[in-house]
């Protein structure tokens, strides 16, 4: 078996139901699971659409699903908790193939992310964020970034009073920057610099919690890959870096993702069709040893992006899991069916600077 690379979106209302979204044969595909009545409803959402989706839901329970079609326009599609549905074309006429599109919600308003590329012999690419005032849509520029060879994804992260992007941009080499958009002000603030080694590197992932920023990416080392972790105090005026950490074991990991899930930061990750996984109980300062979760093996595994209306207890923005015959995480919670992996390698260090803004 396999981990197949598909997208594959997640949401469970505020009811308990589940809507499952997948990207088959040119159209999104709706799975609706009823959790009251046990009933189960398939509908095509969207027809003729290119690689690019996401959706997320409001504090209404209605659901948003955004995709870019074959002929470059972007669709919003509304899909209200009644069942009704409404299609929006935002765009007036056709743009350029976009890339990495993420819609994330402030209460009832969406708010919309992705690439266009500038320059294809630069490996130029240019950041968009399209918003709802309630009234109008509001477009700004983000950043314009180069690439190294291959473009990165950007991740999205919201908090209750600010919007942050972390994405990848290449100066003499390429680094990871975050830059934060302010809900009440509706204005973007100056970028900052993470990380800082000259290492290439690929994925991320990052979250906020308890006024602690956490990075995870790959990185090469002597020609595999490894896990990193960093852990920064971050509030509105300083990124503080405070701890740094190779978390696997120089292998082929993959999509490192971060969790928290009953009081544990849990960091996942595919390695050789299989998932591992870490766990920290104090946000980052230590961790357990690597676990490979049996139920992986043998199995085809894909990566959800999550979405939860109730719930708040958690921050599971994207999870590992089985497809078929049924939906289910891997990766986090009882470490009762698990293999422990030997570390070997450690790397521990402990940081205490200001990061650079850029």
């Amino acid at each position: 078996m396999a981990y197949i690379k598909q997208k594959l979106l997640l949401i469970s209302d505020s009811y308990n139901n589940i809507h499952l979204f997948r990207l088959l044969k040119g159209n999104i595909v709706r799975y609706h699971f009823d959790y009251a009545t046990k009933d189960y409803k398939e509908l095509i959402i969207g027809k003729e659409v290119s690689l690019e989706y996401d959706g997320s839901i409001d504090n209404k329970d209605t659901i948003y699903i955004i995709h870019q079609d074959r002929t470059f326009e972007l669709i919003l599609t509304l899909i209200k908790k009644n069942g009704e549905i409404e299609r929006i074309k935002l765009t007036e006429e056709p743009i350029f193939e976009i890339y990495f599109l993420n819609l994330i919600m402030d209460l009832d308003k969406p708010h919309i992310f992705y690439f266009i590329l500038l320059s294809e012999p630069e490996e130029k690419y240019r950041i968009y964020h399209h918003y709802f005032t309630g009234e109008e849509w509001k477009t700004n520029i983000v950043d314009e970034v180069k690439a190294r060879e291959l473009l990165n994804p950007l991740k999205v992260f919201k908090t209750s009073e600010e919007i942050i992007l972390a994405y990848y941009n290449k100066f003499k080499d390429e680094q990871i920057y975050i830059k934060k958009f302010n809900l009440d002000e509706k204005e973007w603030k100056e970028k900052i610099r993470l990380t800082n080694h000259e290492k290439n590197k690929l994925f991320l992932d990052f979250m906020v919690k308890d006024s602690k920023l956490h990075l995870t990416y790959c990185q090469f080392e002597e020609g595999n890959l490894v896990i990193k972790y960093e852990r920064f105090n971050y509030d509105d005026n300083l990124v503080e870096r405070e701890i740094e950490q190779t978390i696997s074991n120089p292998e082929n990991p993959q999509d490192p993702t971060l969790i928290y899930y009953e009081d544990k930061l849990w960091l996942v990750w595919i390695e050789y069709d299989n998932v591992l996984s870490r766990y920290s109980e104090d946000l980052g300062n230590s961790w357990s040893p690597i676990y490979l979760w049996k139920e992986s093996k043998g199995n085809n595994i894909v990566r959800y992006k999550y979405f939860n209306q109730g719930d708040e207890g958690f921050i599971i923005n994207n999870s590992f899991g089985n497809f078929n015959p049924n939906i289910s995480f891997v990766g986090f919670g009882s470490t009762e069916k698990t293999v422990e992996i030997p570390l070997k390698k450690k790397i521990f260090q402990t940081f205490s600077k200001k990061i650079p803004k850029f």
